[in-house]
C-alpha cells in the first residue's frame, strides 16, 4: 500500500534498478517521500548506495514487497539542499518531472549532499555543515 501509494511505484516506472552501483553503502538508512499528513516513511528499513553515478535505494528484505530497488542518475537530480523543519535536520532532494520530493536523515542524507555538492561544484559555507 504504501509503496502505490507514497511514490515509489511512479518512481519506480523511471527509475527501476536493473543492478547495483558501487560507492557508499548506508545500511538501514532513513527517508520520507513526499509531505503533508501522509508522506511516505522509510524508517531504518533502507539501503541506500551513494555513488559517483548516483543515488541507488532498496528496501530491506522484510518490507520488499512491491519495493523494486532504484537508481536514481544523477542527471534525475534537480536539487539537494539541507532543511529543518520541526526540530529535524534532513536533506531534500528535488528530481526532474516528479512532483515529489524525497527527505534523507542522518549519514545517507549527509552522503548525498557531499556527493551532489561535490559533483555539481556548489560550494558550502563553514557553517552550513551537516547537523543530521
Amino acid at each position: 500500500m504504501m509503496s502505490l501509494m507514497g511514490g515509489w511505484h511512479r518512481l519506480a516506472a523511471k527509475f527501476r534498478a536493473s543492478s547495483g552501483i558501487h560507492g557508499e553503502k548506508i545500511r538501514f538508512a532513513s527517508m520520507a517521500i513526499g509531505t503533508g499528513l501522509f508522506p511516505a516513511r522509510y524508517r531504518r528499513a533502507l539501503i541506500v548506495t551513494v555513488g559517483p553515478s548516483g543515488i541507488y535505494l532498496s528496501v530491506i528484505f522484510f518490507f520488499r514487497l512491491l519495493h523494486p530497488p532504484l537508481f536514481i542518475p544523477w542527471s534525475a537530480v534537480k536539487a539537494v539542499q539541507r532543511e529543518r523543519s520541526w526540530l529535524v535536520h534532513h536533506v531534500a532532494v528535488t528530481l526532474h518531472d516528479f512532483d515529489k520530493r524525497l527527505f534523507f536523515r542522518g549519514n545517507a542524507g549527509k552522503k548525498i549532499l557531499e556527493t551532489f555538492s561535490a559533483g555539481t561544484g556548489v560550494t558550502r559555507g563553514a557553517n552550513l555543515e551537516p547537523q543530521i
